[in-house]
């Protein structure tokens, strides 16, 4: 008994050095998932959602791929990985990312979906070394779904800038004002398409004590699509001069305040920019009256001379 225990620690003691000199190594490497999960609960008919799931793995000095299968038979046709069945994982590359795009149909039913998605990492074909043993790692995706019979009208300010800008100039008698740019990252949290509805600006003295002048944006601002993040424009007239202003801003869902902060504006002088100011929609009601007005005596005139011009003729 005593020999035989001997023998195999003998043999336990020589492996390292047996698969060394046949020249077999192992590949140990971590590997991981976030987030490990897909989930979405305000989904409803007609909608496609993404979600980005980063493929993480700690070893990063062999090329690998990764084969992912989908296990949920309910929804089986509503998920594609956008990146196809077998993704990539390049040496060097330790973050891969899959994306998850969920298309529900237009007769789903109002309930909740679960599955799951299976992830398997491989060698990438011809880049394991001759003799090398590769240990297959995998994760699982737990997909929570609710297709729901509501529409959600939400949305998050992730960032927000405004870029400096010229300030307004004179034409003849009209006064066109400058334009900000005021730019917001937003991330639709709702299940349809959405835009902030308004934007306020209340700008202020550099100090921040001396109120000089209150606008809102003018025109429409681009939709976001449902759980799409994007950067929309507000653009905003300003009669102020070229100076240094704080802003106090107010973004608007319906009349529900969404986000608000202090900004810096800065106004450079006319011209100082190759950016536009407002046009005709930036002019003041007065402006725009000045301008309408011969516009509408004349069309008036012309049509009242075809008029005369016509009941001449039939005499």
């Amino acid at each position: 008994m005593v020999k035989i225990l001997r023998n195999l620690l003998m043999i336990v003691l020589l492996m390292p050095v047996l698969f060394v000199s046949l020249g077999v190594t192992e590949v140990f490497a971590g590997f991981g998932i976030t987030p490990p999960y897909v989930s979405n609960t305000s989904l409803t008919r007609n909608s496609t959602y993404e979600q980005q799931v980063l493929l993480v793995r700690s070893e990063t000095n062999i090329s690998q791929k990764a084969e992912i299968t989908i296990d949920a038979p309910e929804i089986q046709d509503w998920i594609q990985i956008v990146e196809g069945d077998v993704i990539k994982m390049p040496r060097g590359e330790q973050k891969v990312p899959m994306t998850v795009r969920i298309t529900v149909p237009e007769d789903a039913e109002f309930k909740d979906y679960k599955g799951a998605i299976r992830i398997r990492t491989l060698p990438d074909d011809d880049q394991v070394a001759p003799g090398a043993v590769s240990i297959s790692l995998g994760a699982l995706v737990d997909i929570d779904l609710s297709v729901i019979d509501r529409k959600i009208f939400d949305f998050s300010v992730r960032k927000i800038s405004a870029a400096d800008l010229n300030e307004g100039h004179k034409l003849f008698w009209l006064f066109f004002p400058g334009k900000i740019n005021f730019d917001m990252m937003i991330e639709n949290t709702g299940n349809v398409d959405i835009v902030p509805s308004k934007v306020e600006f209340r700008i202020f003295d550099r100090a921040g004590k001396v109120l000089l002048e209150e606008t809102k944006n003018i025109g429409k601002i681009k939709k976001i699509k449902p759980y799409a993040t994007e950067t929309v424009t507000a653009e905003l007239p300003t009669r102020l001069p070229a100076g240094s202003y704080v802003a106090r801003y107010r973004v608007f869902n319906g009349e529900d305040v969404k986000h608000e902060g202090d900004i810096s504006l800065n106004i450079l002088a006319a011209g100082t920019l190759e950016t536009a100011n407002f046009g005709f929609a930036g002019l003041s009601i007065a402006h725009k009256v000045s301008v309408l007005l011969p516009v509408f005596a004349l069309i008036i005139a012309a049509i009242y001379i075809w008029h005369m011009r016509r009941r001449s003729s039939r005499r």
